[in-house]
């Protein structure tokens, strides 16, 4: 009997969420492979209780130029309001150069990307509830050349229906009007967001 564990694609808690093991950096080169509007990198002080120390832009040009060498595709900088700036840039190596900081002028930094320019949301229905989130989500990679990076299953507290809507999110901003599981064509709709007033 072998001791190796099976490799999984990502995070599963309570049968209700799924999120990808993958790194942001591997996410995001994956997604120069797919189409997407750009890609928006923030950089935050590592200190959460603390603003990034806002510099004359000229001076972070200068750094930015030495620590990345594909600084040239870099579309747009702006200092937040949230004392973080972002980055934006279509070259996702570019991108992952920027998500590689670990310092900015002397201070330490996080970096993270906003997926939304990068990612599209779906509902798929009648899911049944016993199916495993992390075999759903090798089905829809497989059968459908997608990379799932998050999976919600919403469930009613205490409710007792064998079938439940997910929301999934892959990488890249166009999908197909259906997809492939399990030998069935199941259409798709689109999820927009919409924040509570």
């Amino acid at each position: 009997m072998s001791n190796v564990k099976p490799q999984t694609l990502g995070t599963v808690m309570n049968n209700i969420y799924f999120k990808s093991r993958k790194t942001p950096n591997e996410l995001v080169l994956r997604a120069g492979q797919k189409q997407y509007n750009e890609i928006n990198v923030i950089v935050s002080n590592a200190d959460k209780n603390k603003k990034l120390p806002h510099s004359n832009p000229f001076l972070v040009q200068a750094f930015i130029k030495q620590v990345v060498n594909r600084h040239d595709n870099i579309e747009n900088m702006k200092f937040t309001r949230q004392g973080k700036i972002l980055f934006t840039t279509k070259d996702p190596l570019c991108a992952v150069q920027l998500l590689s900081l670990t310092k900015f002028m002397e201070t330490d930094i996080s970096t993270d990307v906003i997926w939304e320019n990068i990612c599209s949301r779906f509902l798929i229905f009648d899911i049944p509830v016993n199916t495993p989130m992390e075999e759903l989500a090798k089905e829809i990679q497989e059968k459908n050349d997608m990379d799932v990076i998050e999976m919600r299953r919403f469930l009613k507290q205490n409710s007792v229906k064998d079938m439940s809507p997910v929301l999934i999110i892959v990488l890249g901003t166009t999908i197909p009007d259906e997809i492939k599981i399990w030998f069935i064509n199941q259409k798709i709709q689109h999820f927009i967001d919409r924040p509570r007033q």
